[in-house]
């Protein structure tokens, strides 16, 4: 699974994020990179120290929101 590491990273990390909830956490590998006020600060610096490697920008959140996606596409979604 893509980016499995960092998911496993961020879930072993994440009591000491929770000082940061609401912000965002930069992982890749086994390593928190850093934590960033903003979705796109995070973003850059992430680029600027991964490059092409993996990595995840995830907010930090107590109790995380599901999100629910469909491919589902009719008529109504459509118009």
């Amino acid at each position: 699974m893509a980016l499995e590491k960092e998911l496993q990273t961020y879930k072993r990390e994440l009591t000491s994020l929770l000082g940061n909830e609401g912000q965002y956490a930069v992982v890749s590998g086994d390593n928190v990179i850093g934590v960033f006020a903003t979705y796109e600060d995070a973003l850059k610096i992430a680029y600027e120290k991964c490059g092409i490697n993996p990595f995840l920008i995830k907010k930090i959140q107590s109790v995380e929101q599901v999100q629910y996606f469909t491919r589902v596409i009719d008529e109504v979604c459509l118009t």
